[in-house]
């Protein structure tokens, strides 16, 4: 027979055996969890997830320093107009680490060779344009340049704030996104994103920046239609109606929203 107090010493031993174990257990539960995890799953995190968000950090790096350079060279009214740019810039480029960090996975997808080299180097010959040498200041058309570009990525912003873990370079599908932007034109951050182009360039592109541009805008209609039969094939019931009911290009608001 077993006293009171003798009990009472077995029940906190046994109380503090578990504490020692149950950690063990947890973590060796934690390590079987991870070693279970698919060469995709690993493929996927490293070059689909960190390394591009690892790659816009740079830009959100000197976006930073652009902000900062902008504040300190506010000299007139119109100066704070680029550096509502700016500070747009930076929330694009902000969304894009995080949202490459997070986003979903995807549930269809088109990774031939050709659309993923156009994805990439369209985007890219956007990012190169404004330092190509050749081009020359046209100051009248500096505020008309800068009205464009905040325009356009305020919209790509409002865009990103909508598509959230959904984005990528690359035609990919993920969930449908039929509010906010995306009730007005199918392509809202595409088309943010070309408007924003034409602005930051117009003033200053040359013959080489402007071939640039235009390779860009190619490249960005030829990810449309990739991306739509890709969002078509992965959600058959829903997309056509909605393509049938919002523009691809420009907002149309006379259009019912969904």
């Amino acid at each position: 027979m077993v006293d009171a107090p003798g009990r009472a010493a077995k029940a906190r031993f046994a109380a503090a055996a578990q504490q020692i174990i149950s950690p063990g257990m947890a973590f060796s539960s934690v390590a079987d969890h991870v070693q279970k995890r698919s060469g995709a799953y690993w493929r996927d995190l490293a070059f689909s997830r960190l390394l591009p968000a690892l790659f816009f950090s740079l830009f959100l790096a000197r976006q930073l320093l652009f902000v900062w350079d902008s504040l300190h060279a506010i000299h007139r009214p119109s100066d704070y107009l680029f550096v509502i740019q700016q500070l747009l810039a930076l929330a694009y480029f902000t969304m894009l680490v995080v949202l490459y960090s997070t986003r979903l996975p995807k549930i269809g997808t088109d990774h031939r060779a050709a659309v993923v080299f156009i994805a990439f180097t369209g985007t890219f010959s956007a990012i190169a344009a404004p330092f190509v040498p050749g081009g020359t200041h046209r100051e009248g058309l500096v505020l008309v340049g800068d009205l464009l570009a905040t325009a356009g990525l305020a919209y790509s912003v409002w865009g990103l704030a909508y598509l959230r873990r959904s984005f990528s370079i690359v035609p990919e599908a993920r969930r449908l996104v039929t509010g906010g932007p995306y009730s007005l034109s199918r392509h809202p951050v595409y088309l943010g994103e070309i408007v924003t182009a034409v602005g930051i360039n117009l003033a200053t592109a040359g013959w080489p920046s402007a071939l640039l541009i235009l390779y860009f805008i190619a490249c960005e209609l030829f990810r449309i239609r990739w991306e739509e039969r890709v969002l078509a094939s992965a959600f058959p019931d829903d997309y056509p109606a909605y393509a049938e009911r919002v523009p691809r290009y420009f907002p149309n608001p006379l259009k019912a929203r969904s």
